[in-house]
């Protein structure tokens, strides 16, 4: 893979894919919130390293997992909401895509357009969606 980001060689998808079947599969059952929190820690930096390189600066991955944070917190008011659908329905698919909105807008105050485009793809980062029907109850 070309590194025209110059963050160093990319994981190839085969390894990216490899690696996080490893990590998932030496975890427990149902793993502890610290063990938990360990391995999203770790898929956020493979995936760093498989679409930007693995050079990214620690510091702006420090920031990415803030962010990941961040959102991880709105995501879990999304699911309880979820569970009250019939309360929320015409609201849950707004709110979804404007949470997937809100992580896009986040991950640009760490990366440039172009590592936006390498991490999302070009057209997600333009114009962020989950795949969630409307129509849905």
């Amino acid at each position: 893979m070309t590194d025209a980001l110059n963050h160093g060689p990319r994981l190839s998808q085969e390894e990216y894919e490899r690696q996080i079947i490893a990590l998932h599969s030496g975890l427990p059952p149902c793993p502890s919130k610290e063990q938990d929190l360990r391995v999203r820690r770790k898929e956020l930096d493979l995936a760093v390293d498989h679409r930007l390189g693995r050079d990214f600066p620690q510091e702006r991955r420090e920031a990415l997992w803030a962010i990941q944070q961040r959102i991880e917190r709105k995501r879990l008011r999304l699911m309880f909401k979820h569970l009250l659908k019939r309360l929320f329905a015409r609201g849950l698919t707004r709110d979804a895509q404007n949470l997937a909105a809100y992580l896009v807008d986040e991950y640009a105050t760490v990366l440039t357009e172009a590592e936006l485009d390498a991490f999302f793809g070009a057209d997600e980062s333009r114009n962020p969606a989950l795949p969630i029907e409307s129509g849905q109850p």
